[in-house]
């Protein structure tokens, strides 16, 4: 009943955002360039979607995920960048995201995205490390270091990179974790249209959030990042 009440959460997220290409229609400045890469980088930053604990050496994840990215769709370039010139106020990536238990409290991950009836396609890399195990009275804490790269879109090239740092701390089904980030954005244009300089951008946030296992070997996520560029985060998936 739960796992068919998320997957109907996530369909009608997506169903209610219009899918766009991302594209030049027409010129933008400087400045609104660096304010688009600033946004779309941030919906395509490799979230950690998890807890601190770490999976242990048998330990495997993998889920479907959701993050929606809340955009300045009234802005020009917004409007000049999406194919219909008609942008939503929410951009959501879907995202499959697999992760992988090792010795040493290691934790290595992938993610793939192919946005529906879009151009947006993306890949990520992660690794995180369990300074801190976490126990029945202490708290889990890890450093997690993420890398994604754009696909799909001939005229924007995107890559990012995350460091986190995550504390967690179980009670019965329940895992309440919270952890703050640091990221760097590069965005660069290749289209005749302009000719504007890449941008480079470094951020900041935190983000909260709470892991649920109403059942063995399932896991349900809802997460928010609090920054700049507001993100919600929902997942189901599978864990053993």
């Amino acid at each position: 009943m739960i796992k068919r009440l998320i997957i109907a959460i996530l369909l009608v997220i997506s169903s209610f955002v219009q899918a766009n290409d991302i594209e030049f229609t027409d010129a933008i400045s400087q400045n609104g360039f660096e304010e688009f890469i600033k946004e779309f980088g941030s919906a395509l930053l490799f979230n950690p979607m998890a807890t601190a604990e770490p999976l242990g050496m048998l330990g495997f994840d993998i889920s479907l995920e959701t993050v929606v990215t809340d955009i300045s769709d009234d802005q020009e370039f917004w409007i000049n960048l999406v194919s219909d010139n008609d942008p939503s106020t929410y951009l959501p990536i879907p995202r499959l995201h697999v992760q992988k238990g090792l010795p040493f409290n290691i934790d290595v991950g992938a993610m793939y995205v192919s946005v529906p009836s879009t151009n947006i396609t993306l890949w990520g890399l992660e690794a995180k490390y369990a300074i801190l195990e976490g126990s029945t009275l202490t708290p889990a804490v890890s450093v997690r270091a993420s890398y994604t790269s754009l696909s799909g879109v001939d005229d924007i090239s995107i890559d990012t990179q995350t460091l986190d740092v995550l504390v967690s701390k179980g009670f019965l089904m329940f895992t309440p974790y919270a952890g703050a980030s640091i990221f760097r954005i590069n965005g660069s244009e290749n289209t005749d249209i302009v000719e504007l300089d890449d941008v480079n951008t470094t951020g900041y946030r935190a983000l909260v959030g709470l892991q649920f296992s109403p059942f063995p070997l399932m896991i349900i996520n809802a997460e928010v990042s609090l920054g700049e560029v507001p993100q919600y985060g929902l997942k189901i998936g599978v864990r053993f």
